[in-house]
C-alpha cells in the first residue's frame, strides 16, 4: 500500500500538536483545529454533488382538477357539472 503525501502531512501535523501540547497548551489546540480544518477541506473537496433532477408534471386542466376534487371528497355537495360548461 502506497502511503500518499497528504495522510503523511496530516500525521505529522497531528504529532506535532501533540508535542506542542505538552509545552504550550494554547499553541498545541491551534495546530490541531488547523489540522482539522486542514482535513475537512480535504473530506468536502473530494465529495461529489447530489443534485436530484425532478421530473415536472403535466399541469392539470381545469376538467381534470374538477373530477380529482369531486372524486377526492365525495361528502361535499358540488353544484351541477352543467353550470360550469358553456
Amino acid at each position: 500500500m502506497k502511503i500518499k503525501p497528504k495522510n503523511i502531512a496530516i500525521l505529522t501535523l497531528l504529532c506535532t500538536s501533540f508535542v506542542v501540547a505538552m509545552f504550550n497548551i494554547s499553541a498545541g489546540i491551534f495546530l490541531a483545529v488547523f489540522t482539522n480544518t486542514i482535513i475537512n477541506y480535504i473530506l468536502f473537496s473530494r465529495q461529489k454533488s447530489k443534485t436530484v433532477k425532478v421530473r415536472k408534471s403535466r399541469p392539470l386542466t381545469v376538467d381534470e382538477f374538477r373530477t380529482k376534487e369531486m372524486n377526492a371528497n365525495p361528502h361535499r355537495p358540488y353544484p351541477p357539472v352543467d353550470e360550469f360548461t358553456d
